[in-house]
């Protein structure tokens, strides 16, 4: 008979084990380091750099630092995947590359649901363009072989003074 902290320590590890990781849009900054590691990605340079390039082409006066930052990693195929973080948690994804990355690992299972249920309702197969807005999320995702990019956002999650046109 096994006693009960064996029991509760097993246990609690299967539910771990069973649960989704909670990673990517919605989700806490320490997402972002769950993602890298999932799609076996590496730091990427600059991504602050990009972020206030970006903000500089917004026409934003405000210094992107300051209302939010950007987590940048490098799939192993060169793909670049973009994450962007204001208080604590991930509002944005772009990526540019290769592949797409694995959507249901960078938007996490809720929004990635919301985002097949879309793609299933345009009825688009092979479409090279998808373009979904909702008030949920907002995904523009462009691909050909060996050149995708893509953005996708929460829009009640922008943070105040940022434009979504920062998520490059």
């Amino acid at each position: 008979m096994r006693s009960y902290p064996t029991t509760f320590i097993a246990a609690t590890l299967l539910l771990a084990t069973a649960l989704p990781a909670w990673a990517a849009l919605g989700g806490a900054v320490s997402s972002v380091e769950a993602d890298r590691i999932a799609l076996r990605g590496a730091p990427a340079a600059g991504a602050q750099a990009a972020a206030k390039a970006g903000a500089a082409r917004d026409g934003s006066s405000a210094q992107p630092s300051a209302l939010y930052s950007v987590q940048a990693f490098a799939l192993p195929n060169g793909t670049e995947v973009r994450e962007f973080v204001a208080a604590g948690q991930v509002f944005g994804v772009a990526w540019q590359g290769a592949s797409q990355p694995n959507l249901r690992q960078v938007f996490g299972d809720q929004m990635y649901e919301v985002y097949l249920q879309s793609l299933k309702a345009q009825g688009t197969p092979g479409s090279r363009t998808f373009v979904l807005r909702q008030s949920a999320l907002v995904v523009h995702s462009f691909g050909l072989p060996g050149n995708f990019s893509g953005q996708a956002y929460l829009p009640q999650q922008l943070p105040a003074g940022v434009s979504a046109a920062v998520i490059k």
